[in-house]
């Protein structure tokens, strides 16, 4: 079992995400190893064949025998197919089995982790994680399985009949052996770090061709397409020269594994050879040498590609441990449901909230270098603050000030101390994911929609729930006579990501979706952006206009769409600087003056363009 402890020694790290594939396969695994083992101990019975039959072939009183054993030589060479054929299917199918469980557990995994992972991380790099880094798994579990038990087991048991046969020429036709495999051992090194480097780069190239098309028409609206394919060609030329230097150091394998099966079989015909011809060694026993040979030098030639898959596999295990190793969102699902609201003043009740992207969590190991996510410093500080039931509160603020992070954390999709956030008096931590969403809803400034008909995505929260209530969410919304417009009303089936749809219109469709859940807290992350000032009031008149009304909080960049706000906090760097209503900031404060007046400068000139 010459590879065994290498291997073993490279997986001690990564063991603990491949046991519980070992333990559910354990039957299978056993099984397949069984069917090589079968069809490795028929191959090594032909060679004894051949050296009955090339031995009977020079004794006349044994000529007669040829014919069977000839006849048993076809038997076993036809059993020798079918076993390895089975072994090869079996084993294969449990790499298959395991690459797409893996993707399941991948899957999950993502959407149990923090928001804040996706915020840095590209999509891309996760996506060839969890496809690219899985495929190179199942060779690792199929193929990269077979091929190690095969030449562990070919060793096992051709070398102890060679040894009976004539150890002398056994050992002599193996001293190539040792130099080599430690040669590969060493070169197996340099090997793991270009796999990774090859894995890098393509889940690089996967993030940018992933933007690339996400973006495709901004970059057209903006004429850069001779600049992003310039960027094109960087990536994929730098993906290509780490393909290359791959490529290069994988084929030193090849050589070096031929040269000791070249160098084993001339060594058995210089010095076997002068042995049959004193009459130390029989024909047969020379035929018979040749053959255990040539069944160990397959194995040992396969050593360069064993090593190159095992690498690769290596390579990909970190990059999704990486992935897996990342803690998620703790969610605690004592409580079922949240309390009533006369049982607290407060919808929501913030106390001291600190929050900073953790770096304990791993997230920086997949963080884009450009990523301008500070996760050095606190993005929130100290923060206080009671939000009454059914009040309008609005958040104002630079870009960057820490706004939008406070909406996530109310929401759970940023982690905050135990404690800091009370939802109705009840912890925010304690609260089950199911009585959360119930409770809360939030629209980020991106408006994801799916490539699925209009009314289901307005239902996604809620798909039980009849086309009544999207036709009254998007009513709510100021959507519904433009969803009347579309040629299949709700069941117009809308492209990926919205992409049929205006901004306004995704904005709005996005915000009709929370409404139809029937959320007591609506928390509106700047939704407006693309919306007119006319619909904005007419929006937000028809959500205040609610019995009963829900919780709003809202960021808006456009300061004066927040003058019907009960009260607004106006943050900075992550500190809340000022509490009022519209008129008393804009009266007492010079941030919420300036943020005023640059919006409607910019609205003006708009206008006027």
């Amino acid at each position: 079992m010459p590879l065994m402890p290498q291997i073993l020694q490279r997986l001690k790290k990564r063991i603990r995400h491949l046991v519980p594939f070992y333990t559910t396969y354990k039957r299978a695994f056993w099984i397949g190893f069984a069917l090589l083992a079968a069809t490795n101990a028929t191959a090594a019975t032909i060679p004894y064949l051949m050296k009955l039959a090339t031995d009977a072939l020079q004794q006349p009183e044994l000529i007669e025998r040829v014919p069977l054993y000839a006849a048993a030589l076809a038997l076993l060479a036809i059993l020798t197919a079918l076993l390895r054929i089975w072994a090869r299917t079996h084993i294969f199918r449990i790499g298959r089995e395991v690459e797409c469980a893996m993707r399941g557990i991948y899957h999950a995994k993502l959407h149990s982790l923090e928001a804040s992972l996706f915020d840095q991380a590209r999509t891309g790099d996760l996506v060839s994680r969890g496809t690219g880094d899985i495929t190179a798994l199942r060779m690792f579990m199929g193929p990269g399985f077979l091929q190690i038990a095969n030449a562990t087991l070919v060793y096992l048991i051709v070398l102890p009949v060679m040894l009976m046969h004539n150890a002398t020429l056994t050992l002599i036709a193996l001293l190539p052996l040792p130099i080599v495999l430690f040669t590969a051992r060493a070169l197996t090194r340099r090997l793991y770090k270009l796999s990774r480097v090859v894995a890098d780069r393509f889940g690089g190239l996967s993030a940018f061709v992933q933007e690339s098309v996400a973006g495709i028409s901004v970059i057209r609206a903006h004429a850069q397409e001779p600049h992003w394919n310039g960027r094109f060609h960087d990536e994929t030329e730098s993906l290509y020269h780490a393909h290359r230097d791959h490529a290069h150091f994988q084929g030193m394998f090849q050589p070096l594994m031929l040269f000791s099966g070249g160098i084993g079989v001339w060594i058995i015909l210089a010095y076997g050879g002068p042995l049959v011809a004193h009459g130390e060694l029989t024909v047969g026993d020379f035929v018979a040498f040749t053959g255990y040979l040539t069944l160990l030098v397959q194995p040992t030639v396969a050593l360069g590609w064993i090593m190159t898959v095992l690498q690769r596999g290596l390579a990909a295990i970190d990059r999704i441990s990486q992935v897996l190793d990342i803690d998620p969102l703790p969610h605690n699902a004592a409580t079922e449901a949240v309390p009533q609201q006369e049982a607290t003043p407060n919808a929501i009740a913030i106390e001291d909230l600190t929050f900073r992207y953790h770096k304990e969590r791993r997230l920086e190991r997949l963080a884009d270098e450009k990523s301008h996510l500070n996760i050095e410093s606190d993005v929130l500080k100290k923060i206080s603050l009671d939000v009454p039931h059914g009040a309008f509160i609005g958040l104002a603020g630079r870009i960057g000030s820490g706004k939008s992070s406070l909406l996530r954390a109310i929401a759970r999709l940023y982690p905050s101390p135990a404690g800091t956030i009370l939802v109705d008096g009840v912890p925010l931590e304690s609260l089950s994911e199911g009585a959360l969403r119930r409770h809360i809803a939030m629209t980020p400034q991106e408006s994801l929609l799916f490539s699925r008909p209009l009314g289901e995505n307005l239902l996604y929260g809620v798909p039980n729930e009849p086309d009544s209530t999207a036709w009254e969410a998007a009513d709510q919304a100021a959507f519904s006579d433009e969803v009347r417009g579309m040629p299949e009303e709700m069941a117009t089936l809308i492209g990926e990501r919205g992409i049929t749809l205006s901004g306004g219109q995704r904005q709005r469709a996005a915000l009709a979706r929370a409404l139809a859940n029937q959320p007591k807290v609506l928390l509106l992350d700047d939704i407006f952006a693309s919306v007119d000032a006319r619909t904005e009031a007419d929006i937000l008149d028809s959500l205040m206009a609610q019995q009963p009304r829900p919780t709003i909080m809202m960021v808006c960049h456009r300061v004066a769409a927040l003058h019907k706000a009960d009260a607004i906090y106006l943050l900075d760097d992550g500190e809340i600087v000022a509490t009022g209503t519209h008129g008393e900031l804009l009266a007492d404060n010079l941030l919420y003056q300036r943020l005023h007046n640059e919006m409607a400068r910019q609205e003006a000139l708009e206008e006027i363009q």
